[in-house]
């Protein structure tokens, strides 16, 4: 008995082995996995307060963003990150808005451009 028992423990460790193995890979696949969660953000001296989170995601291999603060949830699709270099454009009440930054390990700096306006963007990823 003892036999099938240790016979068990090892297949389920050489397949618990290679399930591991392959979620790895996987994950080293995505060059944007690093940037994947939620960033507190700050918008300076934009007059209207927007500062909140930006949420960043992947669904089926697509980016997917969502800033969260006082005046709702915006999602914001056709995002890109491309080694690093973050871009998106979305409208806000009829104004193109244009976010463009670089991530640095847990920070982002960037701006968010409304109008031809420039605005400093800084956010940092919430542990």
């Amino acid at each position: 008995m003892k036999n099938i028992t240790l016979k068990n423990f090892a297949l389920l460790l050489a397949v618990m082995f290679a399930l591991s193995s392959c979620a790895s890979m996987r994950v080293a696949k995505d060059p944007n996995a690093q940037y994947m969660g939620d960033w507190e953000y700050v918008v300076e001296e934009l007059p209207v307060d927007i500062d909140g989170t930006m949420v960043l995601s992947t669904v089926e291999g697509v980016l997917k963003v969502v800033l969260v603060n006082p005046m709702g949830d915006l999602e914001i699709e056709g995002a890109s990150i491309v080694d690093g270099t973050f871009k998106a454009e979305f409208d806000a009440q009829g104004n193109l808005v244009e976010l463009g930054g670089k991530f640095d390990g847990d920070t982002y700096n960037g701006l968010l451009i409304v109008q031809d306006t420039e605005f400093v963007m800084k956010a940092k990823k919430v542990k």
